[in-house]
């Protein structure tokens, strides 16, 4: 009998991996082939940021948004990913400033729930530790 233990990463674990990877080099065209065509991206609260990204494109827009409001500063770097045929999510650390408004830093925890099929993602909600720092961070 072996002592060696043999870890398998789920396909969906590694999908979302990647995704945050990409999103780090700002690799967007990776990140469109992650994304379904039909994908929405909820992002709660009150800021101006806030709403559902219905589309592709209004996803990547949301993202390209993020790195122009931070001057290029904002980060989600996950800390755990996990994921199974249908479902997964991050614990992901986020950093941001905002250019022009000293010590306005954003530097917290968040949680990204997913849902795939068929190795596409088609639904991304993205929970606040704290929603109103979030909120304010973006005002």
């Amino acid at each position: 009998m072996s002592d060696t233990h043999v870890s398998c990463e789920h396909p969906n674990t590694a999908l979302l991996k990647d995704g945050y990877t990409a999103f780090a080099k700002g690799d967007m065209t990776l990140i469109r082939d992650l994304l379904a065509e039909n994908v929405v991206h909820h992002v709660p609260g009150h800021g101006p940021l806030s709403g559902e990204y219905r589309t592709a494109a209004e996803v990547l827009g949301f993202y390209v948004r993020l790195f122009e409001l931070s001057g290029g500063t904002f980060r989600a770097e996950p800390y755990a990913v996990m994921a199974n045929e249908e479902y997964g999510a991050a614990l992901v650390q986020t950093y941001a400033e905002r250019p022009g408004h000293p010590g306005r830093v954003l530097d917290g925890r968040s949680v990204d729930l997913f849902h795939i099929e068929d190795g596409k993602i088609t639904e991304i909600r993205t929970l606040a530790e704290d929603q109103y720092a979030d909120d304010a961070f973006w005002s």
